[in-house]
């Protein structure tokens, strides 16, 4: 018997004052492998990428951090990494030179399936990728010689699949993508993720909107959503955080001799205010999960909160395409935002927002079902 253990994104400052609670501890140093989504590159002397939303990293420690609670896998697959371009990259990736870093490089080091052998001879294929977002690698005419992060949506990817599905006992991918703060999947990724396991993938275990969303079996194969964030701090200065921001999934994959999988989903806290890191067993935690999870079955209530969603967040894309000079009312918020970016000396009206909204297809496919739908009210 193999374990497996995923958790989510991970991006800390304060790495010296975080603990982690003994349950945790004990089932890290019994699993065979521990995956976590690294979700932004360690400090260092690159600068900052020109694009759409803020630029982060974590302290350098935050990597020792890890290492020392026996994670043995890092996923570098978000859009998040490549912010402080190819040094940040690099400088990360150094700090954690003896253990297996995944989904960002050169091209071949991003589109690659890591083979890890676990008890029992068991070999587990692991393959990471992410949306597209700044520092996505998405076709290689023009980026085979780039630093970057493997797309989720190459079709390198379905060819990974495809070409290792045979040679492992259980084909793990991780996608990085989604809507932020969406307690449901977009029915775009639940197609794409259901693809996956059609191709030979045994789980397909996602992560990046931050809060948790539902899982299922399809063809007696575990799909996880979003496991949310694993450990994200949230600067006290800014909004409050959305809700479920500190509450995340870990997946606990058991795989015996014969193939067979057992999931196992372990619901985590992050306490911030005291860096302790443990099981969740909040009644209301659980019931949330119940929630999602009910109507992630109910193809009506899904549906109905998915369009409910999208309307809402739409015009925040609007706003996005004016900070861009696109749709310039100049009345607007985003019009007085793409003012104010450009006095503070990040780039009048930046384009980088307009890109970001068709680019990634998250965004694009949130865009285009509110169009849609207002198109059929109108016939």
């Amino acid at each position: 018997m193999a374990k497996v253990m995923i958790f989510g994104d991970f991006k800390t400052n304060q790495s010296h004052l975080l603990n982690l609670s003994n349950e945790l501890t004990q089932h890290l140093k019994s699993s065979d492998i521990n995956v976590v989504n690294f979700e932004a590159p360690v400090n260092s002397s690159g600068k900052p990428i020109s694009k759409s939303g803020p630029n982060i990293s974590q302290n350098i420690k935050s990597a020792d951090w890890l290492i020392k609670h026996n994670f043995t896998a890092i996923s570098l697959a978000n859009n998040h990494i490549m912010d402080f371009g190819i040094e940040g990259l690099i400088a990360t990736k150094k700090q954690f030179s003896n253990i297996t870093t995944m989904g960002a490089g050169t091209w071949n080091d991003a589109y690659r399936c890591h083979i890890f052998i676990a008890n029992d001879g068991i070999k587990i294929g692991i393959i990471c990728c992410t949306h597209c977002e700044f520092g996505t690698l998405t076709d290689s005419f023009s980026q085979q010689n780039d630093f970057g992060c493997a797309w989720v949506l190459n079709t390198q990817i379905q060819n990974l699949i495809s070409t290792h599905k045979n040679e492992v006992d259980c084909l793990i991918v991780l996608p990085h993508g989604g809507i932020e703060y969406m307690e449901q999947p977009l029915p775009e990724w639940r197609e794409v993720y259901k693809m996956f396991i059609d191709l030979g993938a045994d789980a397909v275990i996602a992560s990046h909107p931050h809060i948790p969303q539902g899982w299922e079996i399809y063809k007696n194969k575990p799909i996880c959503y979003s496991l949310g964030n694993f450990c994200f701090e949230w600067s006290k200065d800014k909004y409050v955080p959305p809700k479920h921001w500190f509450e995340s999934l870990c997946c606990n994959l058991e795989i015996s001799t014969s193939h067979h999988i057992n999931i196992e989903i372990i619901p985590i806290f992050f306490n911030q205010d005291e860096k302790y890191i443990y099981r969740n067993t909040t009644n209301e935690f659980a019931n949330y999960l119940k929630r999602i999870n009910k109507t992630l079955k109910n193809d009506n209530e899904y549906i109905m909160y998915v369009n409910n969603y999208v309307k809402d967040i739409f015009p925040f894309y609007i706003q996005q395409f004016t900070r861009s000079g696109w749709n310039a009312n100049i009345l607007s918020k985003g019009f007085l935002k793409g003012l104010a970016e450009g006095f503070l000396g990040r780039g009048f009206f930046k384009l980088d927002h307009a890109i970001n909204n068709i680019q990634c297809e998250s965004h694009r496919w949130a865009i285009l079902r509110e169009i849609n739908n207002r198109k059929r009210e109108l016939l």
